[in-house]
Order: structure tokens, then C-alpha cells, then sequence
């Protein structure tokens, strides 16, 4: 892509990348409960049952907060500085991922800078939320991505490493454990759960073993998902999802301190039954995943735009399903967004003018409930309150069911 390509440019989006970078790590944000988990590490202290930092637990491993550890003794400010740049270039890494598929490589140059260009506006609010708070989710969204990459192509050990570590980290992508077993990949299967158990006991080779596993049991009591907080998910105004979004409309007086009042319940449920609900809705959507992988197991998927549509999905179903996910969360819904709007553009003359009036007005409402907060932020509290980031995210898993539908009719093969 020749704009890509041109130095010049280049040269100015590192530019605004280190200046955004720079700017950034002035303050504390996430980045310090990182770092002040190391600290607790290096003393020997349970940072599971410590807060820090306006009273926010450490929810990553123990061996995220051990790697940590040569950084903790350095200038505070430079090494937060070097986390936001090396999460900013698996960012850039990803678009150039994009830019190099064989589904995106199917557009003419003019659609190739249009597609960049519009799938870059419409995450910018998830990565600018993310390098503000100097949160992990890219890195996350990295290990997931580039993981699958390998394993697709035909680099297994690689890609369970990069997986597998994900996993550790942070449990979010352990939903693609099951989907590596129905697509038949079974080295791959096989060593991420390897990769997985050693990247858990690893740190007892440089901490006391019994400490290691002490720490590792209070992480699991505190990432419990049966656990009262991660049903009712309303402690922070931020935070999204299905747990959020159905606390708020089934429970009439949540224990929401940043509430406004503004009525937002359709109903008024018991806890025990909002848990049964939202279990309910949880498993239909992760049972859902079947209706894209055509009922077809072990059988790697037929073509391109299959497989970009299934693992943009389960990527799409990490902020939904899992509790405490914050705003900068969805950023996992940009893939899902990005293979819709790919979908749109190669195939924009064959699709009827009123289907093309329903699918840009569903867009736009995706595109707005991500991004009000980066046009009009001065009503975010109203977004909040109101939880739309989830109902635009919830929006994309239609026109998804669309793009599938579209595909098996047409019978498109791109291998």
C-alpha cells in the first residue's frame, strides 16, 4: 500500500506515537498496580489480597508481575513509557497483519487505504483508552491474533507459546481452547496446554514453590466468576458487558454509586436469578459459535473469509462474556467490525439498496456507541449509565449471521 509505504508518513505516525507515548506516562494509571504487585512479589507479600492505587486489586499472573521485576528498580516514568510504545507497535503490528491477509489483498489500492483508514478511526478510541489507562488488552489481543496466525500456518509450538501466554496473563483467550479441538488442531491444543502449565509454575524456579502456589490460589478465589462483584458488575461506572448490561435492567437499586437518575431496569430480579440468567445467555452465546463453525468438527475451516469470521466472533465474545471488562476492553470488537466492513466493499454492488440502508445504519450505531465518548464526551456519563458500548457490540453478531449466510449461499473459497 504505497501510503504506508511512503518514509515520510511513516516517520510521522512514530512521531505521534512517541509523543503520544511520552505524553502518557506522566501519571500512575494501571501501569503502577503492575508495578506495585512487582514490589509485593519482590517482598514476599500476597498481592491478591492487597489493593493499590484507589482500591484496585492485581488480576494478572503471577508470572506477568515476575517479568516485571528487572523494570521495578528502574525511573518509574521511562518504563511506563516503554510499555505504552511496545504495546503501540503490536497495535501497529496487527494493522499490518491486516493489511497483508489474503481477504484484504483482494481490495484495489484506493479500497485498501479507505478500509485501513476507517477500521484505524474506529479503534482509535479503544487503543487511546488503552495507552490512557496503560492497560494490557492489546498484548492480549496480540497473543490471540498472532497465535491463531501460526497455528493456522502450520507453526503450532509457536503459536500455542504466544497463545498459551495470553492465557496466563490474563484467562481471556482461554475460549479458544475449545475451538483449537473442534477445528482439529491438536498439537496445537496440546501444547498450549503445556506452554500454559509451565508459564503457571515457572516462577517457582525463582520463587519459593510453596509461595508460588499460595499466590496462585488466591488468584483463582479472586477471579472466581461466581463471586458476588462479578455478577453484580456495576463497581465502576466503565465497566461493559453482558454481567453489567443485565445487572442494570433486571436489578432495580444496583450497588451503583455512579448510577444516575435515570431509570434504566425493565425488570427487578433476585441475585440468584440475574446469575442463573446471565450463565443462560452466556452459554447460548458460546453454543452460537457452532452456528458459525457449521456444525463441523475437526475440519479446518473451507476458506478465508470462514475462518475470519468464526475467531472474530469468539474475539467478540471476551468483552460480552467475561466480567469486570472495562471500556478499552472492546477492542476486541474491532476484527469483527474490520471482516464486515471488508465484506461490504468487496461486495457493495450486489447487495439491494435496502439491505445497504440496514447494514450502514447498523455501522453507524456500532460506530457511535464505540466512539461518543471520543466525539461528544461531554455526556459519557449518560453512555456509561446507559451501557451502549455493549449494545454496539452485541449489533455486530447479526450482520456477522449475515456475512456467514452470504458466504454459504455464494459459495466463496479463498484457500
Amino acid at each position: 500500500m504505497s501510503v504506508l509505504k511512503n518514509k515520510i508518513w511513516l516517520f510521522l505516525l512514530f512521531a505521534a506515537i512517541i509523543l503520544l507515548c511520552f505524553f502518557e506516562a506522566r501519571g500512575k494509571s494501571d501501569f503502577y498496580i503492575f508495578l506495585s504487585a512487582t514490589g509485593d512479589l519482590i517482598r514476599g507479600a500476597n498481592f491478591y489480597e492487597n489493593k493499590y492505587e484507589d482500591g484496585y486489586h492485581y488480576f494478572y499472573s503471577v508470572l506477568f508481575a515476575l517479568l516485571l521485576k528487572p523494570f521495578y528498580y528502574l525511573p518509574f516514568f521511562w518504563v511506563k513509557f516503554c510499555w505504552l510504545f511496545f504495546n503501540s507497535l503490536i497495535y501497529l503490528k496487527l494493522f499490518q497483519l491486516l493489511i497483508k491477509s489474503k481477504l484484504v489483498a483482494m481490495l484495489n489500492e484506493k479500497q485498501k487505504g479507505i478500509f485501513i483508514l476507517l477500521v484505524f478511526i474506529f479503534s482509535l478510541r479503544f487503543f487511546l483508552g488503552n495507552i490512557h489507562s496503560s492497560q494490557i488488552t492489546i498484548l492480549i489481543l496480540g497473543c490471540s491474533v498472532f497465535g491463531l496466525f501460526f497455528i493456522s500456518n502450520k507453526k503450532p509450538i509457536s503459536g500455542a507459546a504466544i497463545l498459551a501466554l495470553g492465557i496466563n496473563i490474563k484467562l481471556l483467550p482461554i475460549v479458544f481452547l475449545p475451538y483449537l479441538i473442534y477445528r482439529g488442531y491438536f498439537k496445537a491444543f496440546f501444547f498450549t496446554v503445556v506452554f500454559y502449565f509451565i508459564y503457571l509454575f515457572a516462577p517457582s524456579l525463582f520463587l519459593e514453590h510453596n509461595y508460588n502456589i499460595s499466590l496462585l490460589k488466591t488468584w483463582l478465589a479472586l477471579i472466581n466468576p461466581s463471586n458476588q462483584n462479578h455478577v453484580l458488575d456495576v463497581e465502576e461506572r466503565s465497566f461493559h458487558g453482558l454481567s453489567t448490561l443485565l445487572s442494570t435492567l433486571l436489578v432495580k437499586e444496583v450497588p451503583d454509586v455512579y448510577a444516575l437518575p435515570l431509570k434504566r431496569n425493565i425488570a427487578n430480579v433476585t441475585l440468584p436469578t440475574l446469575s442463573a440468567i446471565l450463565l443462560l445467555i452466556r452459554l447460548l452465546l458460546v453454543a452460537f459459535t457452532l452456528y458459525f463453525l457449521k456444525l463441523k468438527p475437526l475440519v479446518k475451516a473451507k476458506n478465508y473469509w470462514q475462518q475470519s469470521i468464526e475467531i472474530s466472533y469468539m474475539l467478540l465474545l471476551i468483552p460480552l462474556i467475561f466480567p469486570h471488562q472495562q471500556h478499552y476492553a472492546f477492542l476486541f470488537m474491532v476484527p469483527a467490525f474490520a471482516i464486515i466492513l471488508l465484506y461490504l466493499m468487496l461486495n457493495y454492488s450486489g447487495i439491494s439498496k435496502n439491505k445497504k440502508i440496514i447494514i450502514m445504519v447498523l455501522l453507524v450505531l456500532i460506530y457511535l456507541s464505540a466512539n461518543l465518548k471520543l466525539l461528544l464526551g461531554t455526556f459519557n456519563n449518560y453512555y456509561e449509565h446507559y451501557k451502549i458500548l455493549t449494545y454496539g457490540a452485541l449489533l455486530l453478531i447479526p450482520l456477522l449471521v449475515w456475512i456467514n449466510k452470504q458466504i454459504k449461499f455464494n459459495k466463496v473459497e479463498f484457500f
